[in-house]
């Protein structure tokens, strides 16, 4: 009877774990594209916080793509490769940043140096020298946000700069002339800006990234990559204005790390 109730015991807990973790999957195909957030520690009273990675847990991750043989490309390198340039490496990862905190430069760049990688950075253009408006403060307290010179630092250390709508916008709430104001002028002033057209768009809450519309629009802004929110490994051939991408999460694991990069996903 002992046996017996050891047994079941072990077979529950592997059911658990099944049900959390998909360690149990094959590993996927495509490429993982990260999506991060804010780096560094939440202000208190934050609801966000799995929109949160710590400097230590995001300088354990970068380690891990250098141990894995990672190479980080950017979503310029994706855009390029997609259109007869140079084919990415075995081994792409590209690491993207939505919003455009300032935290991303203040911790996420200086561990990004450490390891010789570039990101591509989503910027809500109308947030730039201001403060996350988009959030109730009920919920998350208001950040500061890059500054225009900030953002150009960024992109002359190499990162890619690309666009999150004027207004973090839900653009299937707006009229189309609105979201097509929405994504040519957040391409134009970023443009200006920072001295080069942005090639990539990335849907705030990834809303509208399966509207037709809205996707004919983004290749009419001349945009050549558009991210989503979907989970998994982004299919860079064939779903080019439509990537799948991995949300890192602050309450993830080392564990949800390794299976979101070799599975697609974590979590169920």
């Amino acid at each position: 009877m002992l046996a017996e109730g050891v047994g079941t015991a072990v077979g529950l807990a592997a059911l658990g774990v099944s049900a959390r973790w998909n360690w149990w999957r094959p590993h996927a195909c495509g490429m993982p594209i990260l999506m991060y957030h804010k780096v560094g520690t939440p202000p208190e009273g934050s609801r966000l916080k799995k929109l949160w990675v710590s400097n230590d847990e995001f300088r354990w991750q970068m380690g891990y793509l250098k141990r894995h043989n990672y190479a980080p490309v950017t979503m310029r390198h994706v855009a390029e490769s997609i259109n007869g340039g140079p084919p990415l490496p075995a081994r792409a990862v590209a690491l993207t940043f939505d919003d455009g905190y300032q935290n991303n430069l203040e911790n996420a760049f200086p561990i990004l140096n450490e390891f010789g990688f570039l990101a591509t950075i989503y910027i809500v253009v109308n947030a730039v020298g201001r403060d996350n408006f988009w959030h109730d403060p009920a919920t998350e307290t208001r950040l500061p946000m890059l500054s225009w010179d900030e953002a150009i630092s960024l992109a002359k250390a190499g990162w890619d700069i690309g666009s999150h709508t004027l207004n973090h916008s839900r653009l299937t709430r707006l009229l189309l002339a609105d979201v097509e104001k929405e994504l040519a002028d957040s391409r134009q002033i970023l443009g200006e800006k920072i001295g080069a057209l942005p090639v990539s768009f990335a849907h705030p809450y990834g809303d509208g990234a399966d509207n037709g519309d809205i996707r004919r629009l983004i290749q009419k802004a001349g945009y050549r990559t558009a991210c989503s929110v979907h989970r998994g490994l982004a299919d860079v051939a064939t779903a080019t204005f439509c990537l799948k991408r991995i949300f890192v999460r602050g309450d993830d694991t080392r564990w949800d790390f390794h299976l979101n990069l070799t599975r697609g996903q974590s979590r169920l």
